[in-house]
């Protein structure tokens, strides 16, 4: 493969659009995942044709593939995609959408008050800037205090293709014609340890390190894992909390819309995960 530097035409190649400061400051990111400046700030190319289409390809959006890939093209100081903290995901996602299509972006909202659709324009920029630093607290149960860190996009892209795979499959053996009741339960319950254990993965990756009242530090994901695996349900329920707490402090605010019939305003969430952000 050709050295692009080499061609005549190089300097007219795309250009960083803009520079990000990611909300982690570079922190839980494994070695050798990001080339993170000195500077803090990282940049962000706009998409090419190329990751346009890519970003349109059904197969490469279920696996993750698309995203991957096009963070690559734009982010070329994230040498692994599949290793971003899920709290520096939608930074990522909004620099490149910024670096691609400019900083206003259009939505439409339902207003829950009337029901009239509301065409509105929101400015990326102060949606970046207001995200916030991500703070994971710790938590004490019992003897035990644990430490959490952010699942990697890996995993939750994992986490949520399992998902979609075992939905799909529920609506399948519930529509089934073929089946009598007592076979749809009997198959419904076959899926329930896989479920289980698509819970206990999920917790376990979210903690960083358990400490013991005897001073032992346990870091490895197997015996943090078995831990998860094993313990009580009052456990397992409050680490649960604590990471529905934290992803919900560390989250996006919704942005505050005021309906163009009624007047009234009304708070609507903002999800970048999905195809139609990059439309």
């Amino acid at each position: 493969m050709s050295n692009p530097a080499s061609n005549p035409l190089f300097k007219h190649f795309r250009q960083p659009a803009i520079y990000l400061n990611l909300p982690s400051k570079g922190q839980y990111w494994p070695e050798g995942s990001i080339d993170y400046p000195a500077t803090g700030d990282i940049p962000v190319y706009p998409m090419t044709v190329k990751d346009e289409i890519t970003l349109k390809t059904p197969d490469a959006l279920m696996n993750g593939h698309g995203m991957v890939t096009v963070i690559a093209s734009c982010c070329p100081n994230i040498k692994d995609p599949l290793k971003i903290p899920i709290c520096d995901l939608d930074a990522i996602l909004i620099g490149i959408r910024i670096a691609s299509y400019g900083s206003d972006m259009a939505i439409t909202t339902k207003c829950p008050s009337c029901k009239e659709p509301n065409d509105n324009a929101v400015d990326l920029p102060t949606l970046l800037d207001s995200l916030p630093v991500p703070t994971y607290n710790d938590c004490k149960i019992s003897e035990l205090i644990l430490k959490f860190k952010p699942q990697k996009f890996e995993s939750l892209n994992t986490a949520n293709m399992a998902l979609f795979e075992q939905q799909r499959l529920i609506q399948q053996i519930s529509a089934s014609s073929d089946l009598t009741e007592e076979q749809k339960q009997e198959e419904l319950n076959k899926m329930l340890p896989r479920i289980t254990d698509l819970s206990v993965k999920s917790l376990s990756q979210a903690i960083a390190e358990i400490h013991t009242d005897d001073g032992v530090v346990v870091q490895d994901p197997t015996h943090i894992r078995e831990f998860v695996e094993n313990a009580d349900r009052k456990t397992f329920d409050r680490i649960r909390q604590q990471i529905e707490e934290t992803a919900n402090a560390n989250k996006l605010s919704p942005i505050t819309i005021k309906c163009n019939s009624c007047q009234e305003e009304y708070k609507s969430e903002l999800n970048f995960e999905n195809s139609n952000f990059f439309v």
